[in-house]
């Protein structure tokens, strides 16, 4: 038995600022309007339900609460360099310099910030925050830049 979770009628969704380096347009920093969807697939367990949907929200809100209104870099990528010091996080991607204030930024432990790469962050967040009992089988996370298009990602347990 599958379980939903839609971002966009839930209202789980975030807005950040990012850039794709070796992309030939989404090089440029630009933003989103994301909705983070959840799926999991199991068994009801006795009392007929297959996991409480409060606690699925909750994680994924919380995921999604750090991403919000930031600007979004890769850390782990080759092509960035990324300096953190005192206030300022100055970014050097081929012939550019970006700086932001400290505050507005969140650097994450990826190679690059892409649906698909946030996808897979979102999951390990999410299955890092719940105690997934074992009448579930394979949890999945999508995420969509805009409505009509995104990213699965997926993890049999």
């Amino acid at each position: 038995m599958k379980l939903r979770l839609d971002g966009w009628e839930l209202g789980i969704t975030f807005s950040a600022c990012h850039f794709l380096p070796g992309h030939q347009k989404c090089n440029r920093l630009h933003g989103h309007n994301y909705a983070v969807h959840l799926e999991l697939d199991g068994e009801p367990l006795e009392d007929g339900i297959v996991f409480d949907f409060v606690l699925l929200k909750k994680a994924l809100r919380e995921a999604v609460e750090e991403l919000d209104h930031c600007v979004l870099m890769p850390g782990q990528s080759e092509e960035l360099g990324i300096d953190i010091s005192g206030e300022e996080v100055s970014v050097q991607y081929q012939d550019k310099r970006y700086v932001f204030p400290k505050e507005d930024v969140n650097v994450l432990e990826l190679e690059a910030v892409s649906a698909e790469m946030l996808a897979v962050y979102i999951l390990k967040r999410v299955t890092n925050a719940l105690t997934l009992t074992p009448n579930i089988r394979e949890i999945g996370v999508g995420i969509d830049e805009g409505k009509g298009q995104g990213a699965w990602t997926w993890k049999k347990l």
